[in-house]
């Protein structure tokens, strides 16, 4: 996908990237952030190919003939390298960095721009972005490092201070899939004083999604490792891939798990914002209120009830059992008060 595809969203920072292309001033570390880390990378994968065009055109975007752009299109660069987060916590660990700064060190093939990108970078530990400073103070020659995150906060100041941040937050995020099973008709009945059989009835659709992601989890997996045990007879080499197969399933658990809290994050957000008298019609997901309905609540307990929600957060983040947290959240908001 050519960087052009994105000049509606962003006009003046694509128009920016091609000119630095023509001007041959394309830095070498940048720092995607935005609200959608799947639209990151599809912008990080449109501007790599435009850094990488041995052939650009008179306005600096990507010709879409030369070989690297060919090889964009397939799919198939090659001399691009990818890291996102595979372990069971979502992070990525010291020794992915080890092999991606090796990978990133060594020469790339003639006329060949070599691309590094870390994918959810502030899934990268303390150690890890202390380990990865030194490889973003003097970048290989020849080499575009490219960062992306959706929660930049995390992330340490001296990395951010190296690399030119591309701002890319369209103040939303895609939940119609979340619509379509349920979630926001289950938040809606959480508000105060409902009570306690209306919370757990939110509590326990809420968590048949979270068995959902797991199912879907471990089927993608499957189907992604389909084979990977086949002529291996060496028992250790047997447990250590089934090890790994296992780590993806619970990456890929958290992952689609997250998508879900941010959900939640966002309704309530959303809520607070209408009992605070926001107009409907400029909120950032107004889609979550088709078919439900906000029951009427104060500020001060809209402003409570985020609290609420960050403590399940943080309950979740700490491997607290999913069903109790939910629970708890759900029984705090509709508790019924004097």
């Amino acid at each position: 996908m050519p960087l052009t595809e994105f000049q509606k969203d962003f006009p003046n920072l694509c128009a920016r990237l091609h000119q630095a292309k023509l001007h041959n001033r394309i830095g070498q570390a940048y720092l995607l952030a935005g609200d959608d880390i799947d639209y990151l990378e599809r912008f990080a994968m449109a501007f790599a190919q435009t850094a990488a065009c041995q052939n650009p055109n008179q306005d600096g975007s990507a010709c879409g003939h030369c070989p690297a752009c060919t090889h964009f299109a397939s799919h198939s660069y090659p001399e691009c390298f990818i890291v996102r987060p595979q372990s069971k916590s979502r992070q990525i660990l010291v020794d992915d960095m080890h092999d991606f700064e090796r990978i990133i060190g060594l020469s790339s093939s003639p006329g060949y721009l070599k691309i590094g990108m870390l994918v959810e970078a502030d899934r990268l530990g303390d150690a890890s972005q202390n380990m990865f400073l030194k490889t973003l103070e003097e970048p290989p020659a020849g080499t575009l490092l490219l960062l992306l995150s959706a929660n930049p906060r995390r992330l340490l100041p001296t990395i951010k201070s190296r690399c030119q941040l591309l701002s890319l937050l369209r103040n939303r995020q895609d939940y119609s899939s979340l619509a379509s099973e349920g979630l926001f008709k289950a938040l809606a009945l959480l508000y105060r004083r409902a009570g306690a059989s209306a919370g757990l009835r939110a509590s326990a659709a809420i968590a048949a999604l979270f068995d959902k992601c797991e199912a879907k989890a471990n089927e993608t997996v499957a189907a992604m490792t389909a084979g990977a045990t086949d002529n291996i007879d060496d028992p250790r080499a047997l447990k250590q891939i089934g090890e790994e197969i296992l780590a993806k399933k619970q990456a890929e658990f958290v992952r689609l798990r997250d998508a879900i809290n941010s959900a939640i994050q966002a309704w309530f957000l959303q809520r607070m914002l209408i009992v605070s008298g926001a107009d409907k019609s400029l909120l950032p997901n107004p889609e979550m209120l088709d078919g439900v309905t906000i029951a009427q609540t104060t500020p001060e307990d809209a402003d409570q009830d985020l609290a609420y929600v960050d403590e399940f957060l943080r309950s979740i983040a700490a491997n607290v059992d999913v069903k109790l947290s939910l629970d708890v959240l759900c029984l705090q908001v509709t508790e019924k008060r004097g």
